[in-house]
């Protein structure tokens, strides 16, 4: 598929992508929907969801799981397994940290094929920085996972910020190894802080829900003082439609090379994914 930039094509992985079993879609995002008042991009299946992505030129997706309490490892990380069968997407794991023995379950993960791990502090109920969660970041940087943390606020959780950009960078100087992926661009709403604690340090940041609440100057100025090769581009979808995000950030008038790192390389990089899975 691809789309074109600057005269150049260019391949796109949406790094930040979000699926349920047919079963429970329908449920599911009707329960988000109504806590966020956000009409979804799709009916939050997978077959949806290839769909949506084929119309905004997406060529691979990367789906984001969430295990919402202890001992929900085996069922979640064994459907993220499963995903990965299909060519369009590739699907992470994930880990409560109140969960028995973290550390198998993360060898395990690992040994399956997972290529990364998805926590939300907010929707697992803990602080970024807390020192209970310190064993799964200590097993995640000896294994080289990759953790994409939900960062910022959140409608599910709207007063009280779980993943602060001063908290994130509290742990990323705990555990420099951790390759961190803050979602939101280092957190939702809170992007003076971002500025301040986040920008040019080293850390992953996405670009979901951006499109629907960034401002593209101030965005813009972030990314050109971020290292290139850490920025990933995600929607969120069902929550933002690709196409959105994609036009945010063409519109941006950035160098065709940072784009191009953007759009598909760095993402292909940090979780090793092979070229004939992609594309």
């Amino acid at each position: 598929m691809a789309i074109i930039y600057k005269e150049e094509e260019m391949k796109v992985i949406d790094a930040h992508v979000h699926t349920f079993p047919d079963k429970i879609a329908q449920k599911a995002v009707g329960k988000l929907q109504k806590i966020s008042g956000i009409t979804p991009a799709t009916d939050g299946t997978q077959s949806d969801t290839k769909r949506v992505m084929a119309e905004s030129r997406v060529d691979h997706s990367i789906l984001l799981n969430i295990a919402t309490s202890p001992g929900q490892e085996a069922t979640i990380n064994a459907c993220a397994v499963k995903t990965c069968e299909e060519k369009a997407f590739t699907a992470l794991g994930s880990v409560h940290f109140l969960s028995e023995d973290v550390e198998s379950i993360l060898k395990e993960a690992k040994a399956a094929g997972l290529v990364g791990i998805k926590l939300h502090p907010d929707y697992q109920g803990f602080m970024i920085d807390d020192p209970r969660v310190f064993p799964v970041y200590e097993v995640c940087a000896s294994l080289d996972l990759p953790v994409v943390f939900h960062a910022g606020w959140d409608c599910y959780s709207p007063d009280l910020i779980h993943a602060t950009p001063d908290r994130s960078a509290a742990v990323m100087k705990a555990f420099p190894k951790l390759k961190m992926v803050l979602a939101h661009f280092g957190g939702l709403k809170c992007w003076d802080a971002v500025e301040e604690y986040l920008i040019g340090k080293n850390v992953w940041l996405d670009t979901a829900m951006c499109a629907s609440y960034a401002d593209p100057v101030k965005m813009r100025r972030m990314m050109l003082k971020h290292n290139p090769q850490q920025i990933l581009f995600g929607s969120d979808c069902p929550w933002e439609n690709p196409t959105a995000g994609i036009s945010f950030l063409c519109n941006m008038d950035l160098p065709s090379d940072m784009v191009r790192s953007i759009l598909s390389e760095n993402a292909v990089k940090l979780y090793g994914l092979k070229q004939e899975k992609l594309f």
